[in-house]
């Protein structure tokens, strides 16, 4: 085979391509075989992760960090956030293995730093190391410092993908007496790992509540509340709270919903029940004061609910003197006697404010100061109400 002969500037070409992909090679990497010299190493080995801490931090070495930072690849963070983070943020041990390919390392040249790229660790051990990483204006990245040396570098890592979590709990009492104090708080929390912004949480006041505080003179009709909260902190927490009435007795529930841009919305609800108060007054009274012996008389017995929760379960039972004989009961429920003991059958319910009334009729027998005694218990009320009502017979 010829080959034909080439021009002296086409072969010039082809030497000066040649020794560009040598040239290219060789910067490919370049491999470490030793560390820990002197005149290279960065600063002093490491003992301990203070050690490293007191490296990156110190201000001697303040200016020589900063230059090796910079030069980082990837590198478009803020130079405050990782020393922040050199001072607090975890720091794990590891090995390098052999024949690693670093993307980077510090080093020095004639006293001052410099930034080695792709090297590859030949020596005949691990290297061991200590790593730490954090966040800086949108971006992940790690740092990573050989303990014989403190050639440190740092990597860019990707985008920051931490995120915020909020929670939400809600707490009210069990119980609430109508038109007293309620009080209902929520508690903000966020169990991520990011700052959460302009959090917002919203709470739709429930019908049958009022809003009375802090600020009620200032939200007259407030059908919703509103609390904003610029910054929460991983880990952290905020306590939102607020002052309602509820004037009649019922259910209520408080069903709240926190957002933000960068976290997923929550909601929490809880249900309080407002219990009213069952208040009686029991009245009886005689229809006919004195009256005759041989004729007959009416007592009429009232129950009034007075509270604003029902009366269930109202038992009414009455009491004859033995000059006087039953002969008629009725009402609000049956009437049956036993000698001289008027029982009525249980009345299931008496609502607020509402009225039930029994009647007695008695024989006068034998004239003389008779005394008529009523009673009455309920579910709500355990210890009897009674009444008396004084009749002459004659």
């Amino acid at each position: 085979m010829m080959i034909g002969r080439r021009s002296p500037s086409s072969l010039r070409v082809l030497v000066l391509a040649m020794l560009a992909v040598v040239s290219l090679q060789a910067q490919q990497h370049h491999t470490a075989r030793r560390l820990g010299h002197p005149s290279t190493r960065f600063a002093d080995p490491l003992q301990s992760p203070e050690d490293l801490r007191e490296r990156l931090t110190c201000e001697q070495l303040r200016d020589d960090v900063l230059v090796v930072v910079n030069q980082c690849d990837g590198w478009r963070g803020d130079i405050e956030d990782f020393r922040a983070a050199a001072l607090s943020a975890p720091i794990s041990a590891l090995q390098i293995p052999v024949g690693t390919l670093l993307p980077a390392m510090s080093s020095r040249k004639n006293g001052r730093p410099i930034l080695q790229r792709n090297i590859v660790w030949g020596g005949t051990e691990p290297i061991d190391a200590y790593e730490f990483s954090f966040y800086s204006n949108g971006q992940e990245y790690r740092c990573v410092t050989p303990k014989l040396c403190s050639n440190f570098w740092v990597e860019n890592v990707g985008p920051d993908r931490r995120a915020a979590v909020l929670a939400l709990a809600c707490n009210v009492p069990e119980t609430v007496l109508p038109s007293r104090p309620l009080p209902v708080c929520f508690t903000l929390s966020n169990r991520g790992d990011k700052l959460a912004e302009e959090v917002t949480v919203t709470l739709p006041i429930p019908a049958g509540a009022v809003y009375a505080g802090p600020d009620a003179g200032d939200r007259p009709g407030a059908v919703r509340l509103i609390w904003r909260i610029p910054n929460l902190a991983p880990g952290a927490s905020k306590r939102l709270c607020a002052d309602f009435t509820a004037p009649e007795p019922g259910e209520l529930s408080f069903a709240a919903a926190a957002g933000s841009s960068g976290a997923e919305s929550v909601e929490s609800q809880c249900t309080t029940l407002v219990t009213g108060i069952a208040a009686v007054l029991f009245e009886v009274v005689d229809v006919n004061d004195p009256i005759e012996v041989g004729q007959q008389n009416t007592y009429d017995v009232s129950v009034q609910n007075q509270g604003n929760a029902p009366l269930t379960n109202i038992r009414l039972v009455c009491r004859l003197e033995d000059s006087q004989e039953f002969v008629e009961g009725g009402g609000a429920s049956v009437a049956t006697a036993d000698g001289t003991i008027i029982t009525f059958a249980p009345l299931a319910t008496l609502a607020p404010q509402a009225t039930a009334g029994w009647q007695v009729v008695v024989k006068a027998l034998v004239g003389g100061d008779v005394r008529f005694a009523a009673e009455i218990t309920s579910d709500e009320i355990l210890r009897p109400v009674a009444e008396t009502e004084a009749t002459r017979q004659y």
